[in-house]
């Protein structure tokens, strides 16, 4: 049998509403099926999406019934991490007060740590 990873590290920095859910439906399974640690890190086009003031991800567009911010949603009462970039929170001019609920602006020293421990698995999208 194949030695399973102590975690899961999911970088999502593109604005495809599509490869965004992916990666929350992904990070969500991990957590219910294997108890592992999952930390989605959104930068770049992604970032927006965590803004709670986004009619986009909150109402208007839907992937099979849910909005993003309901996959993002499920995926933290599975118990996932998301941290956004402040670099890339600020170029969408957004602040920590923006964010829903639960999302964290990213230490870089700690998710530079985590993308480099060997036992941890890397996802990008």
């Amino acid at each position: 049998m194949t030695e399973m990873a102590k975690g899961l590290y999911i970088d999502v920095s593109s604005s495809d509403i599509f490869q965004i859910r992916r990666a929350f439906v992904v990070g969500t399974m991990v957590r219910n099926n294997h108890k592992l640690p999952v930390t989605v890190d959104l930068s770049l086009g992604a970032v927006r999406f965590v803004n709670k003031a986004l009619p986009l991800a909150a109402e208007h567009i839907k992937i099979y019934d849910k909005t993003l911010h309901d996959y993002i949603t499920s995926f933290m009462k599975a118990g996932g991490l998301i941290v956004v970039c402040s670099v890339s929170l600020e170029g969408e001019g957004l602040t920590s007060d923006d964010l829903l609920e639960g999302v964290m602006v990213a230490d870089h020293d700690s998710i530079i740590a985590l993308m480099l421990e060997q036992e941890i698995k890397i996802l990008s999208f």
